[in-house]
């Protein structure tokens, strides 16, 4: 086990590298010059651009680009933001608790949903409920986040005026307001852009699960319980739900990624001050730091959720601890 981790870990290490030459190549391609796109029309004289652009590393080849970026991890730098003159490590953690909020409550409705209602639907493949609940969840997971975020807003902020429409906070909350006002306000701003989220991927996990379990129905032992006459809750307690862990365990570590990444379109929908917004807002101003360092940190992320779903499949299938 600690020899395959150890080789796993190397793997895991050499295509976060790979991924991240790759996505400096490509950021070097990227047509139009972010000095342009930051000065706009003000003329700046030729020596003030030529700093400017070794300032911003906007004049290196990519080779320059790769070596720069690169002994920046060695020392914890990823540079500063073009637009807003800050270091990018230091922006990053400041959107990175937002994004975590929402992805991490994601996650958990997900998943624990997903994995109940799953199994619930396998026992009870011929039940309306279950054809009911498969059919909304297909559905939401049909539309763009963006499109069942619009129409979240539309309905639950213009119309009924239940929720706020964007945004974490209101901005308008006396600074000395109490810890529950904050709370309370915080869960408000929460509601919605957590409901687009779950709307738009609960379909996964939750067809994932049902597949699976649908397997494990089918076997000797299941057959058996319930044909002794053990309740269908208490069979998919006992016999069901642990076999059938494996692929929403695989499918767990896969989705880590929202963690950080979140779903780009819901929080520009909402406004949500996270990586997503504002990994669209740089690339709109060309912040190339800005936009390598939130591409650095969904890399590291990919690579940690895919070496964290192995490590979770081995825990759950016997089989492979044995191999």
């Amino acid at each position: 086990m600690s020899r395959w981790l150890l080789r796993r870990t190397g793997d895991a290490v050499a295509t976060a590298l790979v991924a991240s030459v790759v996505l400096i190549i490509l950021l070097h391609l990227l047509p139009g010059d972010p000095l342009a796109a930051v000065l706009g029309d003000h003329p700046v004289p030729p020596a003030v651009e030529a700093a400017l652009r070794r300032q911003w590393g906007t004049d290196r080849s990519v080779v320059q680009s790769i070596g720069a970026v690169f002994a920046g991890l060695a020392h914890g730098d990823l540079g500063v933001s073009i637009v807003e003159q800050r270091p990018v490590l230091a922006i990053l953690g400041e959107r990175l608790g937002p994004t975590f909020l929402l992805g991490a409550l994601t996650l958990l409705i997900d998943f624990t949903a997903g994995l109940a209602l799953g199994v619930w639907s396998a026992l009870h493949p011929d039940a309306i409920r279950a054809r009911l609940i498969g059919a909304i969840t297909i559905v939401g997971y049909a539309l763009p986040s963006f499109v069942v975020g619009m129409l979240l807003v539309w309905m639950f902020a213009v119309k009924l005026r239940w929720f706020p429409a964007a945004g974490l906070s209101n901005v308008l909350l006396r600074p000395d307001a109490s810890v529950m006002t904050t709370l309370l306000d915080h869960l408000k701003h929460l509601v919605l852009p957590l409901a687009a989220m779950v709307i738009a991927t609960l379909a996964v996990p939750l067809r994932q699960q049902r597949a699976a379990a649908l397997v494990t129905a089918a076997q000797p032992w299941v057959l058996a319980a319930r044909a002794r006459g053990i309740s269908p809750a208490l069979v998919a307690w006992r016999h069901c739900w642990r076999p059938a862990l494996t692929p929403i365990v695989t499918l767990l570590g896969l989705w880590l990624p929202m963690l950080v990444a979140g779903a780009v379109f819901v929080e520009v929908v909402f406004q949500w001050p996270g990586i997503g917004l504002l990994l669209a807002r740089a690339t709109q101003d060309r912040d190339i730091p800005l936009v390598m360092g939130a591409g650095l940190l969904l890399i590291v992320t990919v690579q940690l959720g895919s070496l964290l779903a192995d490590v979770m499949y081995h825990v759950v299938d016997p089989a492979q601890r044995q191999a």
